[in-house]
């Protein structure tokens, strides 16, 4: 599974266990959302908890985490991703706030 000479993965595996396990989470999310199958802040909580999920499956099937021979490089991967998440989320959140204010008058 795990070539020595390289340090990375070289099988397939991961990537088809990382595409299903996302494609099955985001069915999972789809489904709750259209059907409401949740009331609103259990749905948002639900959504968010998800995507979290999401980006640690990315992180592991994808980016070979726990793979690396240096894991100084982990840290670092996992510092901008929480990041990259922060700022896409309050941004979108501030956005959408901006939006309903400026056009519920």
């Amino acid at each position: 599974m795990i070539d020595t000479h390289h340090g990375w993965n070289a099988s397939t595996k991961p990537l088809v266990l990382g595409f299903i396990f996302s494609i099955i989470s985001i069915l999972a999310v789809y489904r709750t959302v259209t059907h409401m199958h949740l009331k609103h802040d259990w749905l948002m909580f639900t959504v968010v908890g998800v995507g979290c999920l999401q980006v640690i499956l990315q992180l592991i099937f994808f980016f070979h985490l726990g793979l690396e021979s240096k894991p100084r490089w982990n840290l670092i991967m996992l510092l901008f991703t929480v990041f990259l998440v922060v700022v896409i989320v309050l941004g979108t959140l501030w956005i959408m706030y901006n939006l309903n204010y400026n056009l519920m008058i």
